[in-house]
């Protein structure tokens, strides 16, 4: 009797500790940080994230939408707000559609994606007229073949023009997230994922205005954050904000990323002066149908340019000016005046004025530039990420709980993307994703934080390390580096002696971005936003970096000067990406069809 009241008295004690442990280590979590809980966390505002959210909160997900930038911005509100719409104009069809996207994409598109995207435009179109948005109508006021207008890639036209571009369509996105009753953290960065046993458990969050660190408790989180582009500036005319975000969360959080080598360079870009580097003036469709492209001798190097794909024109932009052909800026001539003496020709300059996709050239290079009359020096521009996270056509990743749409989820384009499509399949996964995310989160098991709350806690600790560290390199110039970088190394043209230079230096880096020095301000520190950034961006540019080294071809928006050719029995394959240990793995595999 002894021995059991010894034992129970024992137990009774190692019970009460246990329960003070817990009820301590509770307490210290939520004093170290706000908390809050939700079924479906979107990450990301433009077209995906927004179509997502609203999709999630229809099915009856208590949905909470983070964002580094207000609701409705991101690369959705610059676009031209042009949306592809198959099966409008005569002799077209989804299926038409479907073969000019696995063409364009040099056959390295996810089949079912590639034909998600062709049978669903019109589900697109009304998903986001739905929220507000308006495009073009004939003067009887419906959608039909008449107000279409061309894109590079395309054999039939598919575009749907915006009254007022992209900006029409980031104020409907904000307002159907006002709507929808939509719990919104704008200023907001999510640093990491949390996963046990293969199943998302949340999200630790910087709220950037204050300073405070947030955790996330959520059954599903959708990446919707968008592109790198930022990862070649001044050389891209995407927003400072696409960093690459979604893609390395993703991979931290063990889910596979595909074809990272594939980033589309749209071929026309401002060359100067500085403040306009980069900036989008015109893909292949607006060179009208007599537009050509010459070299700094005035030789044509290219005509024809309106029905060529972004990828096949920035190859030979840069092709050109590798042989030494540039101008003193580092591009090409485009001269469009052969145009103006054509009613076809006059009839496309009017089509592309209107939707105002040469307003930076009036500014950067004048009103008879503008006009046609004057040539334009240009040279490509990172404008799109082809690669991404791994998903299919519901945004499922192979982690439980993750989903990817917009952007941020490869495989959809294969190697390049057709003009006018991104802005249709931003609405299609979006709306997908937030619906399988939904359906995960109310109908599975919602995560428990316990095991990894002591994890969450030391990476709180670190974040706010971050605020006053001292050490030798401001973030912001580690990103420069970074960036110039990527453009000299891994840029249009690649090449293995340089790739490995970019691996190396990319090390290098990662072991400067460990000592930063950085303000003590809380409130709106952007060092501190610079500093997270840059983690990400090199983990992007890792991957890229592989990817590229990997594929022994040149297919699609990857060129590579020692493998000049397309390789379709060696190389028509997918390169995927994967974290295993502390290590970044790479491997090639077939298509999916």
């Amino acid at each position: 009797m002894r021995g059991e009241a010894f034992q129970d008295n024992f137990l009774g004690k190692v019970k009460k500790a246990i329960l003070d442990w817990k009820i301590n280590g509770f307490v210290l979590f939520n004093r170290l940080m706000e908390t809050r809980d939700f079924d479906v966390i979107c990450i990301g505002a433009g077209g995906a994230g927004v179509a997502a959210a609203v999709s999630a909160a229809r099915a009856g997900a208590r949905v909470a939408v983070l964002s580094k930038e207000p609701i409705g911005y991101g690369d959705t509100r610059i676009s031209k707000g042009v949306m592809a719409y198959a099966g409008l104009y005569p002799g077209d069809s989804p299926g038409e559609f479907y073969r000019d996207l696995i063409q364009g994409g040099e056959h390295l598109n996810d089949g079912d994606l590639a034909r998600t995207v062709s049978q669903e435009t019109a589900l697109a179109v009304l998903t986001i007229e739905g929220f507000g948005h308006l495009f073009c109508r004939d003067e009887g006021g419906r959608i039909t073949s008449e107000v279409l207008s061309p894109a590079g890639g395309h054999r039939f036209p598919r575009g749907l023009i915006s009254p007022s571009e992209g900006v029409s369509m980031g104020n409907a996105l904000r307002a159907a997230i006002a709507r929808a009753g939509i719990a919104v953290f704008e200023e907001t960065m999510a640093v990491k994922l949390y996963s046990e046993e293969g199943r998302i458990h949340g999200l630790l969050a910087l709220h950037l205005l204050s300073g405070e660190a947030v955790f996330f408790r959520a059954a599903s989180v959708v990446l919707a954050t968008g592109g790198a582009g930022w990862l070649y500036y001044p050389h891209t005319d995407c927003l400072q904000s696409a960093t690459g975000d979604g893609f390395s969360l993703a991979y931290e959080a063990g889910a596979e990323l595909i074809d990272m080598e594939q980033v589309q360079f749209i071929p026309f870009g401002i060359t100067h002066p500085r403040p306009f580097i980069g900036l989008l003036c015109g893909e292949p469709a607006t060179a009208g149908p007599f537009g050509r492209l010459l070299n700094n001798k005035g030789e044509v190097i290219l005509e024809g340019i309106n029905t060529m794909t972004r990828a096949q024109v920035a190859r030979a932009i840069c092709m050109e000016v590798e042989r030494g052909g540039g101008t003193r800026h580092q591009g090409l001539i485009l001269d469009l005046s052969p145009n103006l003496a054509h009613p076809k020709g006059l009839k496309a300059r009017e089509k592309m004025k209107e939707i105002g996709i040469f307003e930076p050239v009036r500014e950067a290079y004048g009103e008879r530039a503008y006009d046609w009359e004057e040539p334009w020096d240009v040279s490509p521009t990172a404008h799109y990420h082809m690669g991404g996270i791994r998903a299919d056509s519901e945004g499922r990743t192979g982690i439980k709980g993750l989903y990817a749409a917009g952007q941020a989820q490869g495989g959809i384009h294969g190697g390049n993307r057709l003009g006018s499509v991104s802005l249709a399949e931003v609405f299609i996964f979006g709306r997908r994703a937030g619906r399988s995310a939904a359906q995960s989160a109310l109908g599975g098991v919602r995560g428990k934080i316990n095991r990894v709350e002591s994890l969450i806690t030391a990476d709180v600790q670190e974040l706010k390390s971050l605020y006053g560290s001292r050490g030798s390199y401001r973030p912001i110039k580690l990103k420069r580096r970074l960036q110039e970088l990527m453009w000299k190394k891994v840029g249009v043209l690649r090449e293995e002696g340089k790739l490995k230079e970019a691996l190396e230096e990319l090390g290098e880096l990662e072991a400067l971005s460990r000592d930063l020095s950085i303000s003590p301000i809380k409130r709106l520190n952007r060092e501190v936003q610079d500093a997270l950034e840059l983690r990400m961006m090199l983990n992007v540019a890792k991957a890229m970096a592989l990817s590229a080294l990997e594929r022994k071809e040149s297919r699609g928006a990857h060129v590579r000067l020692d493998f000049p050719q397309r390789d379709d029995f060696g190389w028509r394959r997918n390169i995927l990406v994967w974290k295993e240990g502390m290590e970044m793995k790479v491997r090639a595999e077939e298509v999916r069809n």
